[in-house]
């Protein structure tokens, strides 16, 4: 897509890590009457343009995908913007996109980006093309340190599942429609994720919509074989389980307070370790049901610390202890952190496509922007960097000044969560 690519091209760390060019202060217009104007985006204040440049040899592969004499917009290009339009919160529409566009004509080989060309590319550029490059760079992120050495006796990934609604305008015909407490029409969508608790980095995604079935039907296409499955009570389901079984992989599962029904066949004795982290019952035995999984399954009871409510969890994990089954459940709430995330500091609050290739491709580059914050920080993503970068983006501040306030805001973390874990250390001590 660019050119100026050697073949020895610097190391991944090295591009992220090099020189972001400096902020210029916008400048302030005379005052005038009704709604204030919004600042002109000027190239100085993108912020991306080096993430972009990173993807070079990756976006080259993309270029002769469609190829056509008359094409105007390359799949290339058309991730490059709609990555610079993740990394600056003030584009948030096609129209934003356009004016972004215009002030990157180097880095995006175009004088133009028009709404209705955006469009049809991004119904017509599959999405499922990006899954190499995604992959490449989740085996580019740096492992992090893992805080609890109980879960380090755990060698393989775990993932948390779940699906999260989205509003789209309600005159998509595949969205699921629904009505609005105000009497209106709406429309959701369904986003699919796998999210490695650990690391936050984002696993394979989909977009569902009327016609694509239940979540656990679209989580079932996406299983990876010898990884452990985080899932909330949505998924209990034998033929789902049996599927996440058969893919040599293990699950821990919470289940309602009467269902499904659990036959034991031996209650194992808890130690003093299980007791302090609230584990109240351990018992293996089956599941009853004519399509329930034929291997013994192990039911952990847990009180909860903070509500001090019953839990019942399912898991297929039989040689770890009972309190280790309880840290990997409350493991699954990352997932909703992450969700929570992606819409409100993701720059998702708005879907910029009708399409169901258009919303997954610009998912896709949503991943592809959190892996590439994560390389070039070394850390977990988070709302902070996020909203830091929204500084950077209105020319408020430059990437240097943000990042000594990030370091802050990660030792402030650090240590408010060892407090917490003295605390809680001393209460289980009493």
């Amino acid at each position: 897509m660019l050119e100026g690519v050697t073949e020895t091209a610097p190391s991944w760390e090295d591009e992220m890590a090099s020189d972001w060019p400096q902020w210029s202060e916008p400048s302030i217009s005379s005052r005038r009457r009704g709604r204030p104007k919004r600042p002109a985006i000027v190239p100085e204040r993108i912020v991306g343009r080096r993430a972009v440049k990173t993807l070079q040899r990756h976006l080259e592969r993309l270029r002769e995908t469609y190829p056509h004499p008359n094409r105007t917009l390359h799949y290339d290009q058309l991730v490059a913007a709609l990555l610079l339009g993740f990394y600056n919160p003030t584009c948030r529409s096609l129209r934003t996109l356009d004016g972004l566009a215009s002030v990157c004509q180097e880095q995006l080989q175009l004088s133009r980006l028009p709404k209705s060309t955006t469009s049809d590319a991004m119904a017509l550029f599959d999405a499922s093309l990006l899954s190499p490059l995604l992959e490449d760079l989740r085996n580019r992120v740096p492992a992090l340190k893992r805080a609890d050495a109980d879960l380090d006796k755990i060698l393989r990934d775990v993932l948390a599942a779940d699906g999260s609604y989205f509003t789209i305008c309600a005159d998509v015909a595949w969205a699921i429609h629904l009505a609005r407490s105000n009497g209106n029409d709406g429309a959701q969508i369904r986003l699919n994720l796998q999210l490695n608790v650990r690391t936050w980095v984002p696993g394979p995604c989909s977009v569902s919509g009327r016609q694509q079935g239940s979540e656990t039907a679209a989580v079932a296409e996406q299983i990876l074989p010898d990884v452990i499955y985080l899932f909330d009570r949505n998924f209990i389901d034998f033929d789902f389980l049996g599927t996440v079984l058969q893919k040599r992989s293990d699950f821990v599962v919470r289940c309602r307070t009467n269902a499904p029904n659990f036959q034991p066949i031996q209650d194992r004795p808890l130690s003093r370790k299980d007791r302090d982290h609230g584990v109240v019952s351990d018992r293996v035995g089956r599941l009853p049901g004519r399509r329930a999984p034929r291997q013994r399954l192990r039911e952990v009871g847990i009180t909860d610390p903070y509500t001090h409510k019953s839990i019942r969890v399912l898991t297929s994990l039989l040689d770890v202890p009972a309190h280790v089954i309880g840290l990997l459940y409350r493991h699954r709430w990352q997932i909703e952190l992450f969700f929570r995330w992606l819409k409100v500091w993701g720059n998702f609050e708005h879907l910029i496509s009708h399409s169901r290739n258009g919303l997954t491709l610009q998912f896709y580059v949503a991943v592809l922007g959190v892996l590439l914050m994560y390389l070039a920080s070394g850390r977990r993503v988070s709302k902070y960097a996020y909203s830091l970068l929204g500084f950077v983006a209105a020319g408020m501040a430059t990437l240097e000044d943000i990042l000594p306030q990030l370091e802050l805001r990660q030792r402030e973390a650090e240590l408010e969560r060892r407090r917490r874990a003295r605390k809680r250390a001393k209460k289980l001590g009493q």
